[in-house]
């Protein structure tokens, strides 16, 4: 299957948080008028007009970026959950814990040995919900994923921060998925 994940654009995060929102209501967040404008800027790329479909992120930066590609290439758009950001505490109510998080950025970054029993999820987690998701659309020879970047670079490798409304290509065998970037292959996007 080959893959175009998009990371989403610019976020406004100045809009939720000044009306207070915390934990995961800080991911209700729009774009901003600059983040619309990278992803009608890469809505002309050739490369996504060979896409079967688009499918989002369930956030709200994700699923307006999502709108904007099916609009823009006049593809369906699939929303999927699972296609979420990485969760650094897995409890979506709770305040975000600053030590946690800490801790949690230590370990996708590599500088922290793997904790199978921390309370964030893994980038094998996050790899293996991706890849379920993925295999729902096997009938597609080609999608857009627009999602997040710790998600993105789950499946490739990144080694770097991916830019908002950058175009990763990537191909995948389903059937055989190959290996899992490790944490030192992997640079932990804020936001």
């Amino acid at each position: 299957m080959k893959l175009f994940f998009v990371r989403h654009g610019e976020p406004d995060w100045n809009l939720v948080e000044m009306r207070g929102a915390r934990g995961w209501a800080k991911d209700f967040a729009p774009l901003t008028p600059l983040g619309r404008l990278q992803i009608d800027t890469i809505a002309g790329d050739f490369r996504l007009q060979e896409a079967d479909a688009i499918l989002c992120s369930t956030f709200t930066r994700a699923l307006e970026s999502g709108a904007l590609l099916s609009r823009a290439l006049n593809k369906p758009l699939f929303v999927e959950y699972d296609l979420h950001e990485w969760l650094p505490q897995k409890d979506p109510l709770a305040d975000v814990d600053e030590h946690l998080l800490e801790r949690a950025k230590q370990t996708l970054s590599g500088t922290r040995a793997e904790d199978p029993s921390a309370p964030w999820e893994s980038l094998h987690e996050v790899r293996d919900r991706v890849l379920t998701v993925l295999n729902r659309y096997r009938r597609f020879e080609s999608v857009v994923v627009v999602t997040h970047g710790v998600v993105i670079g789950s499946l490739v490798g990144m080694r770097r921060l991916v830019d908002h409304a950058e175009i990763v290509p990537f191909e995948i065998d389903l059937d055989h998925p190959g290996p899992a970037p490790t944490a030192a292959e992997h640079t932990v996007p804020t936001r």
